[in-house]
């Protein structure tokens, strides 16, 4: 039933997006893309903690390694909980005008500024995104907040925090809160889970769980090889 009322849900809004100004929002995403557009490579250090109630695991060091227009790769010696979406997502779909419908649905403040909201359609049906919210700031052209709703793992809500490289838009952090049920973790932790479950019977574990990724150190449009994205 839930399914269901998802995709009746993204129909009404396919017929809605007929009448928006959509050719306002396809300029807007436009200047937001440029940016990013201008990154064609990068490699970085990355911090991930993950605050999630049932797991116990320590922040992870990580290296993060992307290649235009969609290679990307995380490398960690310990185990990376990440969402399925990688970080340039949105990105990868603003880049093709004819990939989805666009349309602007309305204002809001957002710590002090406004903030200019739109929505994402895929056309394709075989892609795990099924909607894209996202919030611009339009005097930075910069997603500031986006709500993706997926398929493999429910609603992903990420906030961006951008600092000195935001005229790339690459952030020095990314908060993700997940849905805690619809989340798929790596299956090795999976196992150590269902085997030491020391769940108490009566207790509610919170709905939604964080993941914090911090970056520093980026080196980027210096020629990343292919060799990065090879599997070990």
């Amino acid at each position: 039933m839930k399914n269901l009322f998802i995709v009746v849900l993204v129909l009404m809004t396919k017929s809605l997006a007929i009448g928006q100004t959509a050719p306002d929002a396809i300029a807007l995403l436009r200047e937001v893309n440029k940016k990013f557009a201008s990154v064609k490579d990068y490699q970085v250090d990355a911090l991930i903690d993950a605050r999630i109630s049932f797991l116990k695991i320590l922040p992870q060091r990580a290296k993060v390694y992307f290649k235009s227009p969609d290679k990307f790769r995380v490398k960690s010696k310990g185990i990376a909980i990440l969402p399925k979406q990688n970080f340039d997502q949105l990105f990868q779909l603003m880049a093709d005008e004819k990939a989805y419908m666009a349309f602007v649905t309305g204002n809001e403040s957002q710590n002090g500024k406004m903030v200019t909201i739109l929505n994402l359609i895929p056309l394709s049906d075989t892609t795990d995104l099924v909607l894209a919210k996202i919030w611009v700031d339009t005097a930075r052209d910069l997603i500031v907040k986006s709500q993706l709703t997926t398929k493999s793992n429910g609603t992903v809500l990420i906030d961006y925090f951008h600092g000195n490289l935001s005229d790339y838009a690459l952030p020095d952090k990314m908060i993700f809160t997940i849905d805690v049920k619809r989340f798929k973790i790596p299956k090795a932790i999976a196992a150590d889970i269902n085997s030491k479950s020391t769940a108490e019977p009566n207790r509610k574990e919170p709905k939604t769980g964080q993941i914090i990724i911090s970056f520093s150190n980026y080196i980027f449009n210096k020629g990343l090889s292919d060799e990065y994205f090879k599997k070990d």
